[in-house]
């Protein structure tokens, strides 16, 4: 199979650093992400979850917005 080139923004190409695994190649990702994709996988999965178990707000709201912090940090370096 030949090779095929697709233009791509550095917006995407950052975004698509985020799931890119340090040993894989960008096409070996695209396939892992389009391979067997269920948009309804996962799809109630907390069904069963205990109901007793309450989530906090605020470390979820942490966990957030350390994650956007780490994504911006990323894009900005793609960016450079």
């Amino acid at each position: 199979m030949g090779d095929t080139s697709i233009r791509i923004s550095r917006r995407t190409k950052a975004q698509l650093d985020l799931h890119k695994r340090e040993d894989e190649s960008y096409d070996e990702l695209l396939q892992r992400l389009t391979e067997g994709t269920d948009k309804w996988a996962g799809f109630g999965a907390l069904a069963e979850a205990d109901p007793a178990f309450e989530y906090d707000p605020e470390q979820i709201d942490e966990l957030r917005r350390g994650t956007r912090e780490r994504m911006r940090e990323r894009i900005e370096e793609t960016d450079e």
